[in-house]
């Protein structure tokens, strides 16, 4: 089950690969927190993370189609 922000995460970078600032002004959320969320992703295999930023995967593409049925 993914969490409010994991989905708001996961919406924002399937449209474009973003970085941390980027996503911690689209998200709102405290640097922490969003750290966390972003951890719980790669750990999932929803998102990768390399130096263009953090991107979505083939898994969290599906991941995120399956929420929006």
């Amino acid at each position: 089950m993914l969490s409010g922000n994991m989905l708001k995460v996961l919406q924002l970078v399937s449209e474009k690969t973003m970085d941390i600032t980027s996503l911690r002004k689209s998200t709102r959320l405290p640097e922490r927190m969003l750290e966390s969320v972003i951890d719980s992703l790669v750990e999932r295999g929803y998102v990768v993370r390399d130096e263009q930023g953090i991107g979505i995967t083939d898994k969290g593409k599906e991941a995120l189609k399956k929420t929006q049925l």
